[in-house]
């Protein structure tokens, strides 16, 4: 039985992510929370707040952003958290048109496609 306050799902929700990237294949919220076993209640807010932390780490490191690969299941890109937590992290201005924030993300996730793929 795993207990709500395990974290051990990080490192699997990390091979899957990882797995999604080299791939080149985007995976959902839904099926990355499934494959990194995360335990109920919250699933999906507990990944989301993970994502978030990585997308941090990313940025301080100077790397391509790992959680571009995760997408919602009714669109091809992530839920506007995501560009939310860009917005925080000073990648993308709050003012940038949703086109543009669309055309952004395509780029860094192509880009994280490249970098972690090699």
């Amino acid at each position: 039985m795993v207990s709500n306050d395990d974290t051990s799902w990080h490192i699997r929700a990390e091979i899957a992510l990882l797995a999604a990237l080299r791939a080149s294949q985007p995976i959902t919220y839904e099926a990355l929370a499934s494959a990194a076993e995360i335990p109920a209640p919250h699933r999906i807010h507990k990944l989301t707040l993970w994502l978030e932390a990585s997308m941090a780490e990313d940025v301080a490191a100077g790397r391509p952003l790992r959680a571009a690969i995760v997408i919602s299941r009714l669109h091809d890109r992530p839920a506007r958290g995501f560009f939310d937590m860009a917005i925080t992290l000073g990648l993308l201005d709050a003012e940038t048109p949703q086109e543009t924030q669309w055309q952004w993300y395509q780029t860094h996730r192509n880009h994280a496609c490249k970098t972690y793929s090699q």
